[in-house]
């Protein structure tokens, strides 16, 4: 097979249109389809970029009777050429946005449940809190179904051209700086909302509305820390893509899973039964704290 057949194969395999592998290479359409015909043969710098873009050996290119396709398996690989990155990252945004949402509106759901306690409105603050509740799991749930292909889209290796991977490299250098100062925004945010609460606490302001407010500026925090830190989940399984394989595999038996949810429903209780919602909250940290520990001790 002469390098005619080998690229026409090639490109066909990843679904890529002849103008599509063009506007990866910076060529015409027309040079590439004499490329296939025999008719032209790419210079170096081109076939280096179509090596590393189908991940073969520039031997396999350039040799006809050399047929070893791959350097590895390419079972696991995947070519994401510019059209397709832009898909996925429009694709993370909206996902992160979408769960970003749903979780806040979960705790948001319990400031209602929290101003309207003890009062005439308790049924109508716990029927809030219920329906907030079963609309924003609902919205997690779809947003998970509908994003499965994305989800295993990224168990795979993949591979983009040169430029690609350069300018995917030069937005993430300029969404560093965003993402640290979203979590120390929302860090401080947090931090604020229990001063504030240990400052007016039992004198101008009752606990009812100090809880409130804590749960007001933990709901941002939280939209904050999951919408930035999916965005950078984004880039690092595009930049980094090996390690953000082998990190996902890591984080799959997490316990986080099962305690969080946990202590959600011991929080709940605790705020129903017993009126804790001001001192109830601490459950959330130490958890957050507990599980952390216990999944390092059981990666060691």
């Amino acid at each position: 097979m002469d390098f005619g057949m080998k690229l026409q194969e090639l490109r066909k395999a990843r679904g890529l249109s002849q103008e599509a592998l063009a506007l990866e290479l910076n060529v015409s359409r027309q040079a590439v389809s004499k490329w296939e015909s025999g008719a032209g043969y790419p210079e170096m710098d081109k076939l280096i970029l179509l090596s590393e873009m189908f991940h073969v050996s520039i031997d396999y290119l350039i040799k006809d009777h050399y047929e070893s396709v791959h350097e590895e398996d390419n079972d696991s690989l995947y070519f994401m050429n510019n059209e397709k990155i832009q898909e996925y990252m429009t694709f993370k945004k909206r996902f992160a946005l979408r769960i970003g949402i749903c979780v806040s509106a979960i705790i948001l759901g319990i400031v209602p449940a929290i101003l309207l306690a003890d009062s005439a409105y308790e049924t109508l603050g716990i029927f809030l809190l219920l329906a907030i509740a079963a609309l924003s799991v609902f919205g997690l749930i779809y947003t998970g179904i509908t994003s499965e292909t994305y989800h295993e889209l990224e168990k795979k290796q993949i591979r983009m051209s040169h430029q690609d991977l350069q300018d995917i490299t030069d937005k993430n250098h300029t969404f560093q700086s965003s993402f640290g100062l979203s979590i120390a925004f929302g860090v401080c945010l947090i931090i604020f909302s229990v001063a504030f609460i240990a400052l007016f606490s039992g004198h101008l302001l009752n606990e009812e509305i100090l809880a409130a407010q804590l749960m007001i500026c933990v709901s941002i925090a939280v939209f904050l820390f999951i919408y930035q830190g999916i965005k950078k989940s984004m880039y690092e399984f595009l930049v980094h893509n090996e390690d953000y394989i082998k990190e996902a595999k890591r984080e799959e038996n997490s316990l986080f899973g099962v305690t969080m949810p946990l202590a959600v429903m011991i929080y709940l209780i605790l705020g129903f039964t017993k009126n804790l919602w001001h001192p109830g909250w601490i459950i959330f940290p130490i958890t957050a704290i507990i599980t952390t520990a216990l999944d390092k001790m059981r990666m060691k």
